[in-house]
């Protein structure tokens, strides 16, 4: 029962962290003006879990789809701006645009690819624990993306988003191969010890642990 209780507070009585509380804030700003200039957005990473899937652990970063249209980028940076962000830094490629944006001294990192992407429609949470819809992936596919990216960069954090997503799969038989070349090849994490301050609120699993996990869902 505590832990429905939990989950029915608003987003800003679950974290416990002051920081995180100031970058949540300024994620919905980002997303709210994101969806104005580009309504098909299609939100992923780690913040499309906390917000969509009712994730637990912290994401820093806003990671989206967005097409590429460099006239809307230049709108979208002028409204964030126009509403007191500054832009620190900004890299844009042929492929991507990533910012990193501050306001009231708290940062927040924003990323888009420039990728036309079906999104499927999920409600995001607010850090005052309203919601809107937004686009984003399948569990299955953020389960995809998130096998990738543990295997590029050996985040112990997209380990975890993993077998925290598993449990929104309805049929895991299709990510079988992928699971089971994520065993196989499986290379240690590099920061395994940051799970801890990522995770707002529950138990935190060690590596082995969501590895046991892992095994039974590819048995």
């Amino acid at each position: 029962m505590g832990g429905n209780m939990e989950r029915r507070l608003p987003l800003c009585r679950r974290m416990r962290r002051e920081r995180h509380r100031q970058i949540a804030r300024l994620q919905d700003i980002v997303v709210e003006t994101l969806y104005r200039i580009f309504p098909r957005a299609v939100l992923h990473g780690g913040t499309a879990i906390w917000r969509c899937y009712s994730g637990n652990r912290f994401s820093e970063d806003v990671d989206a789809y967005i097409e590429k249209n460099i006239e809307k980028v230049e709108r979208l940076l002028e409204e964030l701006e126009r509403g007191g962000f500054r832009v620190i830094k900004r890299r844009m490629t042929q492929n991507s645009i990533y910012c990193v944006l501050s306001l009231e001294r708290t940062l927040v990192r924003f990323e888009a690819v420039f990728k036309k992407v079906n999104g499927i429609i999920r409600e995001y949470e607010t850090y005052e624990g309203s919601l809107f819809n937004v686009f984003t992936l399948t569990p299955e596919e953020i389960v995809r993306e998130k096998i990738g990216a543990y295997l590029q960069r050996r985040k112990i954090r997209d380990l975890y988003d993993i077998f925290f997503m598993l449990r929104h799969v309805a049929e895991k038989e299709r990510l079988k191969p992928k699971l089971g070349r994520l065993l196989r090849e499986f290379p240690d994490p590099v920061d395994e010890g940051e799970l801890r301050a990522l995770i707002m609120f529950g138990a935190v699993p060690s590596k082995d642990d969501i590895l046991e996990y892992l095994r039974t869902v590819v048995r």
